[in-house]
Order: structure tokens, then sequence, then C-alpha cells
């Protein structure tokens, strides 16, 4: 028997888990890319985001290190190597996954993709050159694209998307970031650790809407201290070019402002990027994204559609296991999106992660017990000299149910991935399991103790003494 033949469309993190999981299953596949295998997360985002942070964070504390005050280093000597380490990292996870599809036996077609039919796409190689491709499932994986303000076009050098930042040869003396959300908050923590002058537009009332409260307004409180600044219910009226760089004026609560600005960057978020001929296989799209049931299925049948491109919460790790999802069903199986909790990371300076129910949504469903620890009184934390930031745990008080975790602080983005194994289970079944020391999951431990006063490492508080 021939096996089935799987294409897919798009080679981001959702495109090449599924080409991969599609093989392991005994389809013969076929992965059609435009540009680069890896998609935005590889290239243009998650991978050269973090990377550069990560150097960032180094120089900043050293920088900042009582051990290490004499050490002078000019971060603007530092960028050139920055960015071609950036590369060497990005290279290297390209290689791999290249490696990985190529063990699978996945064929790679570079060019533009298109429906023809719901089981014909032609691909275009830019060249006049094309050819039509039969396939018994398609899946979609078209990924994301930057939105724009269509009053502030991009010129690539002094208005810039997120893209151009991750490329910049120099650093700012001065950043204006419009948009408060993840990518705008980590490309400002990026260049603020650089030593630039970041200031920060947001039209909502608060930077990263939807994250837990009580982490936002810690972080806003950190970033600002620091000489980050924030400009929230507000919006950037108009940009005029000065000597040297643009003058831009902020309509704020406050009145108008003016700010002065080497770089402007345009970081309102992403759109899902639907440039396929959608109507020729039938498939129903929204502004929204490409419409789908809990098995990644299109409205045809036999087409899936996954990660970005179906406008939902826009992450890598959604991506992938959509991706899982999309394959195992067009190889037969019956796989459903279960709408899991997802850990959300966002890589500032201090890091802040969060999981499952925040505490105003936990309180519509039931009555809840917060436990909280703050990092100062974590010993690894005080090792590090980090100990900025807090662990909180909401629980439901009638089951021990745990329904929310939310951290700012160090490895915040690591000690959510435990986390994830907590969500839903009990309070004081997680509460007993031992924690080496010294290391940061013990905080997690206390927090979880501490939602019922039973902390073992925070004092005694003043209420229970006079009450004893």
């Amino acid at each position: 028997m021939n096996p089935k033949h799987i294409l897919i469309i798009g080679g981001g993190p959702g495109g090449y888990v599924a080409a991969i999981r599609a093989a392991q299953l005994g389809a013969k596949v076929t992965l059609i890319e435009r540009d680069r295998i890896g998609g935005t997360c590889l290239n243009r985002g998650c991978i050269p985001t973090k990377t550069l942070l990560h150097d960032a964070r180094l120089f900043y504390s050293l920088k900042k290190s009582p051990v290490f005050q004499g050490v002078s280093i000019d971060p603007s000597h530092l960028l050139e190597s920055m960015m071609n380490r950036k590369k060497r990292v990005i290279e290297e996870l390209l290689k791999g996954v290249e490696m990985l599809l190529e063990s699978q036996r996945v064929t790679i077609k570079k060019g533009r993709a298109d429906l023809l039919s719901p089981k014909q796409v032609i691909v275009a190689d830019g060249k006049d050159c094309s050819e039509t491709v039969e396939a018994d499932a398609i899946i979609l994986a078209p990924g994301s694209i930057p939105k724009s303000l269509a009053h502030l076009p991009l010129d690539g050098k002094r208005v810039i998307n997120s893209d151009h930042a991750l490329e910049i040869q120099r650093i700012p003396r001065e950043i204006v970031i419009i948009g408060g959300g993840y990518i705008g908050i980590e490309i400002a923590t990026l260049f603020h650790l650089l030593g630039s002058k970041v200031t920060v537009v947001e039209i909502l009332e608060n930077i990263l809407p939807g994250l837990e409260g009580e982490l936002v307004r810690n972080l806003r409180r950190f970033l600002e201290r620091d000489g980050i600044r924030i400009f929230t219910q507000s919006s950037v009226e108009g940009v005029q070019e000065s000597e040297g760089g643009l003058r831009l004026s902020v309509q704020t609560p406050q009145g108008l402002q003016e700010v002065i600005a080497e770089k402007l960057l345009v970081a309102v978020g992403r759109g899902p990027h639907l440039d396929l001929d959608f109507s020729k296989a039938g498939i129903e799209t929204s502004p929204k994204g490409i419409k789908v049931n809990r098995r990644m299925e299109t409205t045809c049948p036999n087409i899936y559609a996954i990660g970005d491109a179906i406008g939902e919460i826009m992450l890598a790790h959604v991506a992938m296991e959509h991706g899982l999802i999309a394959a195992e069903n067009a190889m037969g199986l019956h796989q459903e999106w279960k709408s899991p909790p997802i850990p959300l990371c966002i890589f500032s300076h201090p890091e802040v992660a969060s999981l499952g129910l925040t505490e105003n949504e936990a309180k519509k469903t039931a009555e809840v017990k917060i436990g909280r620890f703050p990092f100062r009184s974590n010993p690894k934390a005080v090792i590090s000299g980090e100990t900025e930031g807090l662990i909180k745990v909401i629980a439901n008080r009638k089951n021990d149910e745990i329904m929310g975790v939310h951290i700012i602080g160090p490895e915040a983005t690591l000690l959510i991935s435990i986390a994830s194994t907590m969500i839903g289970n009990k309070l004081k079944e997680f509460a007993r399991f031992i924690q080496a020391h010294p290391t940061l999951p013990e905080a997690l431990k206390e927090a979880c103790l501490d939602a019922d006063g039973l902390a073992i490492h925070l004092p005694r508080p003043l209420r229970s003494l006079k009450s004893a």
C-alpha cells in the first residue's frame, strides 16, 4: 500500500512538528516553506530575542555585581558580538531542525504555496517555475505577521518593527516603543539593559493586558524604578523628524507630552498570515484567522490549520501542540484540543510567568485561598543577587485544588514548567514534595504552604501573634 501523503504549508514550530509527527505515523510528508525552516520563532522571534536578552542580562549582572564593580565594559562594543552570537545560535538550531526533518524522510520544498483545491497545492519558486502537488490531507501553518499602524509607516531605519530591532547595528540613545504587550516589554528590557533611554506607550489601561494584576503592578514598578518610562492609556498622535531623531507627540491622561526618540518601534501585536486562496478549497476564515474545530480541522474535510493562523493565543509551544493534534487526525487518529492551561512567559527583567486562572478569574468560580512567597526569603535568590519578586499560588479553598500559579522573579520562566504539573492537583500534595536546597523551587513549595499559613521561612504574621 502507498503511504498516506500529508502536505504541510509553513515550516514554523507548528508546521515542522506536524511534519515530524505525521512521518512518525508512517506518512509520506511534504513540507513547503517560502523562507526559512523554523518560521518567525526561530528566525525573527523567540530565539533571537531570548539570545540577545541572555547576553544583555549577563552584562547587566556583571555591571551591578558588588564583586566586579571595578570592571568597565562599554555596551556599544558588545552589540556586534551579541548579534554574531545570535546568528550562530539561529543557524545551529536551524540545522538541527533540518536534520530532524531529513531523518524522518520529510521532503522540503522551497517556494510560495497556494491552494488549488481540497487536495491540490501549487508551489511557485519565484523564478517563473511552479508545480502542482497532490495530497491526501493538508495542514496549513502559515503563521503570523507584525501588525502596523497606518499613521506610522515603517521605514526600517527610524520607524521600525521587531524584525528590524533584532538586526539593529547601534544601541539607540532613546527608543520609544508603541505597545506594552510581551513583545514590547521584552524589547524594552533588552535596550534598557544595554543603556538606552526607553519609553513605552500603551493605549490600554496597563501593560501586559490579561496577565495577573499583582504581577503587572510589580513589574511596572520595577521597570519604572530602573528608569523605563511607561505611558498607559496613551497614544502617539504625531511624529516629526528632528536633527538626529524623531519628535513625538504623545497623548496621555495628563495631556499632550513631547518625547524625543532616535528610534520608534511599533510593537502592537501580530495577526494571522492569511494570504492563501482559501475559497478554492472551501475554507472559511474571519479577520481573526482560519476557522477550525477542536480537531484542528477547517470547514474543508482533510484540511487542517494550526498555530498563529487560527487566531488563538500566538505562542510557539501552542502551535507545536496544534501540530501534533492535526498530524494525528490527518493520519486517522482521533485527537482534540482540550484548551489546557497554557504557560505564559515574558523574558523581561525580572522575568514574569503565569499559568491557570488569575485571582479575579478564580474568584468568579470559587472561594479561594492565596499563598505568596517573596524571593528575598529564598537562599538561592539571595546567592544570585536576584531577590525581587514573588510567587503567588491560587487554590480552591473547599477542595484544595490549585487554580493558578503566577511568578515574577529569577527563572520565573523555568519555574512555571514545574507549575504546569500542579494545576488541577491538590495544594497539600505538592507541598509534601521535597525540593533540593538551595534551589528556587523551594520558593514554589513555600508559596503552597503559605496558602494555609504554614510557610516555614516566612515570619509569623503579627495578627496571628496577637490572637495567640
